[in-house]
């Protein structure tokens, strides 16, 4: 494992694998927010959540396992783009600050979409 990376690329891996793992266990804590959300959408809630965290999850094992991390990194890559659509659609939000927020975390989203194309 990581035998071949150099110490950033090793290091930079591992942080994107953890920072997948730590946010899908905060939003398991968050399950009801998450499902209200997706209900809001017009969505089957917990199908779409299933399906959502075992794409986040085994993503993000694939890339800490340094095993198939190609396939790792676009799992991460289309659960990205998905979340990312459900849940920060700022263009729809009303509030100043909540539309400022959603759209911090959608772009945080697109840099995080931007390393990813790195480790493919």
């Amino acid at each position: 494992m990581y035998a071949d990376h150099s110490i950033p690329h090793a290091a930079g891996q591992i942080i994107v694998g953890v920072y997948f793992i730590w946010m899908g266990l905060k939003n398991i804590k968050l399950w009801g927010m998450n499902v209200n959300r997706i209900k809001a959408q017009g969505l089957p809630a917990v199908p779409c959540l299933l399906l959502g965290f075992t794409i986040q999850f085994t993503g993000a094992i694939l890339l800490l396992a340094d095993w198939h991390t190609s396939v790792g990194a676009i799992l991460l890559m289309v659960f990205t783009v998905l979340a990312s659509g459900l849940h920060h659609r700022f263009w729809q939000m009303e509030d100043p600050m909540i539309r400022t927020y959603h759209f911090l975390l959608m772009t945080n989203n697109m840099c995080i979409f931007g390393g990813l194309l790195l480790l493919v």
